[in-house]
């Protein structure tokens, strides 16, 4: 079910920014650059995609939720004063698609840094607003591929891709099912849009520690051919949410 569309960040009280949040919560980072460290999870509510293997599809897919049951909003503050309160050092805001709510996102940057690191997962299908771009400090860029069953034009934006990008704080991370078919089409992208080899990240798909385990084991050899880094899945090898 394509998502539904929503205003952008509407605010609530004397002009006091809100968030549409699925959830949030502290626990460890369990892909890409910073897999390990110990995080604040912010995750926005809704997408604009509609991935076929999407295992967070409480925040778009309405024919499976109720909206009012898996999402709430949620003043910005608030949620800014649980970050800060958790002790950790740096916040993870994810999805859905956060970059739907940008309102939101500079409004909870501005309120934990510069205590607190930010960083940012996102599709790549929207462009930062300059205000934003400023106070991410890892992008991490994780381009659909056609195993997503969208459509191409829907999942690679160029602009979006470019700006990201530009940032150059950025990590581009590639959930990979069929090596031999996906490096295929992730080597078509670094050509058309510049990749650098050292911001790019693959990953296994997979919902088990067995197939994580073993999909690591067939990306490892590919990746380090194209000097790509491969990035397990903890939360998923150690039980963890």
């Amino acid at each position: 079910m394509v998502p539904d569309t929503m205003p952008p960040d509407p605010v609530i009280g004397q002009g006091e920014v809100s968030v549409l949040l699925a959830e949030q919560f502290v626990s460890v980072q369990g892909e890409g650059p910073l897999t390990g460290q110990r995080c604040a999870f912010v995750r926005f509510s809704r997408c604009n995609l509609t991935c076929s293997w999407c295992d967070e599809k409480r925040t778009w897919d309405w024919t499976r939720y109720r909206p009012a049951e898996v999402s709430r909003r949620v003043p910005v503050a608030a949620v800014a004063d649980c970050v800060r309160e958790s002790g950790v050092d740096l916040l993870v805001i994810t999805g859905g698609e956060p970059m739907i709510q940008q309102r939101a996102m500079i409004a909870l940057a501005e309120r934990v840094r510069p205590s607190v690191r930010v960083q940012v997962e996102t599709n790549g299908t929207q462009a930062p607003a300059p205000e934003l771009a400023e106070l991410v400090d890892l992008w991490v860029v994780s381009p659909k591929l056609a195993h997503s069953g969208v459509a191409y034009g829907r999942r690679i934006v160029p602009p979006a891709l470019d700006a990201l990008r530009d940032t150059g704080r950025v990590a581009f991370k590639f959930v990979v099912a069929d090596p031999r078919r996906d490096f295929a089409e992730i080597d078509a992208l670094v050509g058309d849009f510049g990749l650098d080899p050292a911001t790019m990240w693959v990953m296994p798909e997979g919902e088990t520690a067995h197939s994580v385990a073993a999909g690591v084991e067939q990306l490892r050899e590919p990746a380090a051919a194209r000097g790509w880094q491969v990035s397990t899945r903890l939360h998923i090898l150690q039980g963890m949410r």
